[in-house]
């Protein structure tokens, strides 16, 4: 990804969090057990694991890296999700009555897949001593679809808190939140027009693969 806006690389402690201006003031929610946790930030800092620039990237990586960081950006984000879903069921008059449960089963459902992604791809290994460029293929197609994944549910999470936080003025932070959120949507166009290259190429694939099978029969 090389179009987005920079996300930070790693989370920063709270406190720094809070006095860093480029963050705005901090704006902390507390779930049941009282623990502050400030969604906005760990939204912005889940896409820092994973939707860096490609020349930001360590020379050394290994080839499932960038998929094994999606799915931690991925947590996180669920983390976030979680942390909202406590935090309506101890103040239900903030959100609409079920306006969670569909953002609760995107979050399985993103899980789910990205896991069957993962799962899919054959281990670094494999892909290190292996001649042909299939091994790389998947892993690359896994990971451009964890992302696609992962980016439109960190769309969804932003605008659960839209509404009860942002355009309320609770959080102050809009400025923040619109570049950021202007930041996943990038990244998510990006990931769909790859998806659909990705699409286009296998499709073209198998229609050659299916002639030179015919052909093979008819030597």
């Amino acid at each position: 990804m090389t179009n987005i806006h920079p996300f930070p690389k790693r989370p920063a402690p709270k406190k720094a969090r809070a006095k860093n201006p480029a963050m705005g003031p901090a704006f902390f929610l507390h779930d049941a057990d009282g623990k502050a946790f400030d969604v906005l930030a760990h939204v912005v800092e889940a896409g820092g694991l994973f939707l860096i620039p490609t020349l930001d990237q360590p020379e050394d990586d290994l080839p499932n890296a960038y998929l094994v960081r999606t799915i931690a950006g991925l947590e996180a984000l669920t983390e976030a999700a979680n942390t909202l879903v406590v935090y309506s069921r101890i103040h239900p008059e903030v959100f609409g009555q079920g306006s969670l449960e569909g953002l609760i089963a995107r979050a399985q459902r993103a899980r789910k897949l990205v896991r069957k992604l993962y799962d899919m791809v054959p281990s670094n290994e494999i892909i290190l001593s292996t001649n042909g460029f299939g091994p790389e293929l998947m892993v690359e197609y896994a990971t451009s679809a964890a992302l696609t994944v992962t980016t439109r549910f960190a769309l969804d999470l932003l605008a659960a808190y839209y509404d009860p936080f942002i355009k309320t003025g609770k959080d102050k932070r809009k400025a923040m939140f619109r570049d950021f959120q202007a930041g996943y949507q990038d990244a998510y166009d990006e990931c769909v027009a790859r998806i659909e290259d990705y699409d286009l190429l296998f499709k073209e694939l198998a229609s050659a693969n299916r002639a030179v099978q015919k052909a093979l029969r008819e030597t």
